[in-house]
C-alpha cells in the first residue's frame, strides 16, 4: 500500500490526571485501526497499526464525506455553467451591436473608443498627448482623468482626429525603427509629402539657428560699446 494511502499510528496513552498536551490524531486509535507490516524504509519488516480508512474522521477529519463532496461538485458545476452562460451573453450582446453598427460612428461611440484608448495609454504617451491637447496636469496620474473629461466636449471630427492621432502617436514620437510603416502609410492616405515637410521643417530650423546667432552677436557687440 503506498505511503500516501495510509495513516501510521503511535498511539499515545491518556494522563488520567487531564495534565498530559493536546493528542495529536495520528496518536488516537480509531474503529479501523489494523496492523501491518512495513514493507521498505527504514521500519522495514516492523509491525506496526495504521489506519487506511480515507473517510475515518479521527485521522482524516479535513476529509469531505462523499455527500459533501458530491454538492460541491454540483454547485460547482452550476457556477462553471451560469459563468459560461454570462460570458456567452456578453460575446452576443458584442456581436448584436456590431451587427447595427453604421459608418460613420456616431459621437457616444467614438468617445467610448476614445475614452478606453485614454484609459489605456502608455506612460510615455500620456504626456505627449496631454501637451498635444493643451491639458496641464500637475502629474502624469491626473492626465488620463483631464483628457478624458475635455475630450468630452468634442464633436466628431474632432475625435475622429483623436483616435487617429493615439494610433499614431509612438511613430511620431520614438527615434526612427519598425512603427515608420504605418506613419508613412497614413501619410500617403492623406496625400501628405513627407520630403517636402522635411524639407521645411530644415528650412525653420536654419532661419531659428541664424535668428539666435544674430540675436548673440548683438549682445556681444552691445557689450563692448558699453566697455
Amino acid at each position: 500500500m503506498g505511503r500516501n494511502r495510509y495513516v501510521e499510528l503511535a498511539i499515545k496513552k491518556v494522563k488520567t490526571n487531564g495534565t498530559g498536551s493536546k493528542t495529536a490524531p495520528y496518536q488516537k486509535p480509531c474503529e479501523k485501526m489494523t496492523e501491518a507490516i512495513v514493507a521498505d524504509g527504514g521500519k522495514r519488516g516492523q509491525i506496526v497499526k495504521v489506519c487506511a480508512d480515507p473517510t475515518c474522521r479521527v485521522h482524516h477529519p479535513n476529509t469531505p464525506s462523499p455527500q459533501q463532496i458530491e454538492r460541491e461538485r454540483a454547485e460547482e458545476r452550476k457556477r462553471l455553467e451560469k459563468e459560461k452562460v454570462a460570458v456567452t451573453t456578453r460575446h452576443r450582446i458584442l456581436a448584436t451591436i456590431l451587427q447595427r453598427v453604421s459608418a460613420p460612428l456616431k459621437k457616444a461611440d467614438l468617445l467610448a473608443v476614445a475614452n478606453y484608448l485614454i484609459g489605456h495609454l502608455s506612460y510615455n504617451q500620456v504626456p505627449a498627448l496631454a501637451k498635444r491637447h493643451k491639458v496641464e496636469a500637475k502629474n502624469s496620474d491626473s492626465a488620463p482623468e483631464l483628457l478624458a473629461k475635455q475630450v468630452s466636449k468634442y464633436e466628431e471630427a474632432a475625435l475622429s482626429k483623436l483616435l487617429l492621432e493615439i494610433s499614431l502617436l509612438d511613430a511620431a514620437y520614438q527615434r526612427s525603427g519598425a512603427t515608420d510603416g504605418v506613419l508613412m502609410d497614413a501619410a500617403r492616405r492623406y496625400r501628405v509629402d513627407p520630403e517636402k515637410l522635411q524639407k521645411a521643417v530644415a528650412e525653420d530650423l536654419a532661419l531659428k539657428r541664424n535668428k539666435r546667432k544674430t540675436s548673440v552677436a548683438k549682445k556681444t557687440k552691445a557689450k563692448a560699446v558699453t566697455a
